[in-house]
């Protein structure tokens, strides 16, 4: 039953800090029949040094050091092509598993049927191994959430919230990742989430419910990783983010989309394929991009829909929907990113600041224009040069004593 051997996959790039017991995590599992292949992606630290030094004591680690760095798709692409077992696992190199990571999955993939592609729950750590489930609750919650397996739920999962799944506790059939291909070397940091909605339009995905794995986020910025949540990763994130939503429905089976989006449909009955690009078109309208709602790519696909004369005719008859529809939605803020928003919040938040500073100011000039004038009326009354010498008196008075 488990003479199967497992390729386990893992890229590096200047991680000689966590290397050794992200090695030692996968040498270590009770699973033993694994083929470990490690592709250095250039690094300039002490990393290959260390590759060097597990090869030594353990057969089953295969090194490949590439001469400069490509980044975690390119490496990666390259390390697939070495892969032999009838299984696959992923992990990166500041990663951990747990003992029975492999065994567990194996056995639950074995029993379980039409199971190819199955993720585990994970823990969070920091870069000194720290638990962060308390402090990154909410990333926490996501990467543990409970899911059927059925490919309608993650369709929409992913299209409506994006990825909740921990790239590290994948194990896979090696044969799926020949069919579905390599990485989209257009992506960074989105490159996973976007290969599981490529499985996820062919394949149910399975997730058990147990923590099989530790991730690690660095909170040191001095010490970043695909995780990190730096601006420019983030923004780069986002915008990878709208690439993927771009191409979400391309080669997905009608029938299956239907099935996952109907209850979003703003016609129930959709079935043509006309109706179903006007379908797709509203629904990309609808979508939300850095957690506000963004019609951009629907606007694109709108375009190409209201050039096409059947496709508009429809959009016309059974969605009402016309050229001064689009107008009005395009009429919207689009291309504006959350940092962008963020800046501009703090410029409107200065400006009411100021703005209300210069009332104030205006107010207390008032009051002491209003003070002079009194003070004038009162020094050029009769009453006050009357009174005049007795105050010269007094005057001196208090200058005696």
């Amino acid at each position: 039953m488990f003479n199967q051997k497992i390729s386990v996959l893992m890229v590096n790039y200047n991680h000689e800090t966590h290397l050794p017991l992200t090695i030692e995590s996968v040498l270590s599992q009770s699973y033993q029949n694994i083929q470990f292949i490690i592709i250095d992606d250039g690094s300039t630290d002490g990393s290959q040094t260390i590759i060097k030094d597990y090869a030594k004591k353990d057969p089953r680690i295969e090194y490949y050091f590439l001469e400069k760095n490509r980044h975690i798709c390119h490496a990666t692409n390259f390390g697939f092509s070495k892969v032999t077992g009838e299984y696959l696992a992923r992990i990166d190199s500041d990663d951990l598993w747990y003992p029975d990571k492999l065994q567990k999955q194996l056995e639950f993939m074995q029993e379980t049927p039409d199971c190819s592609v199955c993720f585990s729950w994970t823990d969070l750590i920091d870069e000194n191994g720290n638990d962060l489930s308390d402090s990154e609750q909410d990333l926490y919650n996501l990467f543990n959430g409970r899911h059927p397996s059925c490919q309608e739920h993650w369709l929409e999962f992913f299209f409506i919230h994006g990825n909740c799944l921990s790239h590290p506790s994948l194990l896979m059939k090696s044969e799926i990742q020949k069919e579905i291909g390599d990485f989209n070397p257009a992506y960074r940091q989105a490159h996973d989430f976007d290969y599981w909605i490529r499985i996820a339009k062919k394949y149910p995905i399975f997730v058990m419910e147990e923590k099989l794995t530790a991730m690690r986020r660095f909170v040191n910025s001095s010490l970043l990783n695909t995780s990190s949540t730096t601006e420019p990763d983030t923004t780069r994130y986002l915008n990878e983010y709208l690439l993927i939503r771009k191409h979400f429905f391309e080669d997905m089976d009608s029938d299956l989309f239907v099935r996952t989006f109907r209850s979003y449909f703003r016609n129930p009955d959709a079935s043509t394929s006309e109706e179903i690009f006007c379908e797709q078109a509203f629904l990309l309208c609808d979508c939300k991009y850095g957690g506000k709602q963004n019609p951009l790519l629907g606007i694109m696909k709108l375009e190409e829909l209201l050039a096409c004369p059947k496709t508009a005719a429809v959009l016309e008859a059974i969605y009402h929907f016309t050229p001064i529809s689009y107008y009005k939605i395009s009429s919207q803020h689009i291309f504006c990113d959350s940092f962008v928003q963020n800046d501009l919040l703090k410029v409107q938040t200065l400006t009411e600041e100021l703005r209300q500073y210069k009332e104030h100011l205006k107010e207390a000039e008032n009051h002491i224009f209003q003070l002079s004038s009194s003070l004038n009326t009162i020094t050029t009354s009769t009453s006050w040069k009357i009174t005049s010498p007795v105050r010269h008196v007094l005057d001196k008075l208090r200058k005696k004593i």
